[in-house]
């Protein structure tokens, strides 16, 4: 079996990354998928939001997640990074970083944030929402600006990535009421990659 040695190097050098990491900062991941067949047959909802970014004239962010803890690896001597997000198969949970960027087919994006991550409020965070359902026609409607406006969070039935990203930031103190007010589902993943939080560079591209 021939080995993709362009993908060992960006994964090596996604680890070297991730294991010089200020670990008490707020890490925010974008993921831009490629436009191609591959993408689009594992996961069809990157259509519409790459049809509305490129109607939009914005860049192609199609997800968004956090870094939610480090454990070390003693066996490999190298911190091992997981990520709370919205999936469409499972709704909100903990993953590890490294088994979405094996199938992974894109960039993605590290940005880290000059704030100080409230752990106990994280936890408390994560806990709260683990298992709430995935809601794509909300991450679809979350596109067009204004939808929300008179319906409360507490009224939609589940969530999706940016939607669940911003809560999480504005639980922690970031100000984002320049972005869509401050609405999280208005907020798409195009608007906080825009929003330029923090520090941000290229953590994997394969």
């Amino acid at each position: 079996m021939k080995k993709n040695l362009s993908v060992l190097r960006n994964k090596e050098q996604a680890q070297n990354a991730i294991d010089k990491l200020d670990r008490n900062k707020i890490h925010v991941l974008y993921f831009s998928h490629y436009f191609n067949f591959y993408n689009f047959y594992h996961n069809p909802l990157l259509i519409a939001t790459k049809i509305l970014n490129f109607a939009n004239r914005k860049p192609s962010i199609d997800h968004v997640a956090h870094v939610c803890r480090f454990i070390f690896d003693k066996e490999n001597n190298n911190w091992v990074s997981k990520v709370f997000e919205a999936t469409m198969a499972r709704g909100m949970e903990e993953n590890d970083l490294f088994d979405k960027l094996k199938s992974f087919r894109g960039i993605c994006y590290i940005e880290t944030l000059d704030k100080t991550v409230d752990k106990v409020k994280a936890k408390a965070f994560e806990t709260y929402f683990n298992g709430v359902v995935y809601s794509a026609k909300l991450a679809l409607l979350s596109g067009i600006d204004g939808k929300f406006d008179s319906i409360p969070a507490e009224k939609t039935n589940g969530s999706f990535c940016s939607s669940l990203e911003a809560l999480f930031l504005i639980d922690q103190g970031v100000d984002l009421s320049k972005i869509e007010k401050g609405k999280a589902l208005e907020i798409t993943p195009t608007d906080l990659f825009l929003a330029n939080l923090g520090e941000k560079k290229i953590l994997y591209r394969d």
